[in-house]
């Protein structure tokens, strides 16, 4: 190789770098957003003084996706063992249907849960939960935080 041809292949070395950098996140993997609300359940009678209703769990995706996998694991128990439990998990077989709102246990059109038979066990009041969707080859992550007893919305 002579001189002229190792100076075009550094040259070109170069420029590819230059835009990989410029353009790199072109190349990524989308994240999905997920973001969550709480709500209190309002009972068909009014709301009970005495009991104030625990709160409906809403996520949000910010726009339509085809979920493949969702679980909501403690977070403390993830500090333990990665692979703990989820306290729900549901999953696409084939094809979900688009959806861009949930809430927690409740069922989303075109998935099951992952273990037959199973359903979304209640959420403890002041814990921290985390949240992972799956929609293809995208994934996302949230953690939050229940209301406890005496936070909850009258």
């Amino acid at each position: 190789m002579d001189g002229k041809n190792a100076t075009l292949l550094a040259l070109l070395v170069v420029l590819g770098g230059l835009a990989y950098w410029i353009f790199g996140d072109s190349f990524r993997r989308p994240e999905v957003k997920v973001f969550v609300t709480m709500r209190p359940k309002i009972p068909a009678r009014g709301i009970d003084v005495e009991h104030p209703p625990e709160d409906r769990v809403v996520f949000g995706l910010g726009t339509e996706l085809r979920l493949t996998d969702v679980q909501v694991v403690p977070v403390a128990a993830l500090q333990t063992n990665q692979l703990a439990p989820p306290v729900w998990h549901v999953v696409s077989d084939s094809n979900s249907v688009p959806t861009s709102t949930f809430a927690y246990g409740e069922r989303i059109r075109g998935m099951r849960p992952r273990n037959a038979g199973t359903k979304a066990e209640p959420l403890a009041p002041s814990t921290e939960y985390r949240i992972t969707v799956r929609a293809g080859s995208q994934t996302g992550r949230y953690d939050f935080k229940t209301r406890g007893e005496a936070e909850a919305a009258p």
